[in-house]
């Protein structure tokens, strides 16, 4: 389930996936996804209180696949929602896990009103020893009318990495 127009709709893959897809398709780049090890409930609503719930607990819920070994990469694309105005709490898993040190950062996020949250900032302060290049937040109602932005935008991401 995900929030749409103030509402939500049951979408078989998700806004943030769906854009990942468009990014991976427009560069070839290899796709690890970050999947807690318990499902969150397929209640959109329900599923908001949970996150709210991992926040207020600054929890640090684990993932299903090992960590990938991020040495043989350069640049990375590294994406989320926004939940509450932040990035989800397994995320920061992920992050805290993370040697991104040296490493390019192309980061993105799909939202519906709030932008990048506090996402930047956390995710700079959670990893500063990283080069930073444009970041794109697309909501995600607007993701598959942004194919081109999206497209053009990682495009553009694999340039600014070879001159940096």
């Amino acid at each position: 389930m995900n929030y749409w127009h103030g509402d939500t709709k049951n979408l078989a893959v998700g806004n943030t996936a769906r854009m990942a897809k468009v990014i991976q398709e427009a560069t070839g780049a290899d796709v690890w996804e970050i999947q807690p090890v318990h499902n969150y409930p397929f209640d959109y609503r329900q599923t908001t209180a949970e996150a709210q719930k991992e926040q207020e607990a600054d929890a640090r819920p684990e993932f299903k696949l090992p960590m990938p070994d991020l040495a043989q990469y350069d640049l990375i694309f590294f994406g989320h929602p926004i939940w509450w105005s932040e990035m989800p709490m397994v995320a920061r898993t992920f992050l805290d896990k993370a040697n991104l040190r040296g490493k390019k950062i192309a980061h993105f996020c799909t939202h519906e009103g709030s932008g990048f949250g506090g996402s930047e900032t956390d995710l700079k302060a959670r990893q500063p020893q990283a080069v930073y290049l444009p970041s794109l937040a697309i909501a995600g109602t607007h993701v598959d009318s942004s194919t081109k932005t999206i497209q053009n935008w990682a495009k553009k991401m694999i340039k600014e990495g070879d001159r940096k």
